[in-house]
């Protein structure tokens, strides 16, 4: 049986652009004339890195949020809940 575990949407950012980065020297490395400039190839691992910890850091702050939340919020959408009305005479 598979163990559940946390989606981590950094890691998925970072293994794709990595494997597209590999990609890319790939066929730099075969020799096609219109690859990407040295340069570009070697800055854009940094590019991946950063990229993924942008989606990291947003990812905790919107976790971090959550648990924050009291849980007798009411869930967004919800319609406001009735207070109740005092008999003025």
């Amino acid at each position: 049986m598979i163990d559940r575990h946390r989606f981590e949407p950094a890691r998925l950012v970072l293994g794709i652009g990595l494997l597209l980065v590999a990609a890319a020297h790939l066929e730099r490395a075969l020799g096609d004339d219109e690859s990407l400039p040295l340069p570009v190839l070697l800055a854009l691992p940094g590019v991946v890195l950063l990229t993924a910890a942008v989606v990291a850091i947003v990812t905790y702050t919107a976790r971090s949020a959550r648990r924050g939340r009291p849980e007798t919020e009411e869930p967004v959408g919800a319609p406001p809940a009735e207070e109740p009305v005092s008999p003025r005479r």
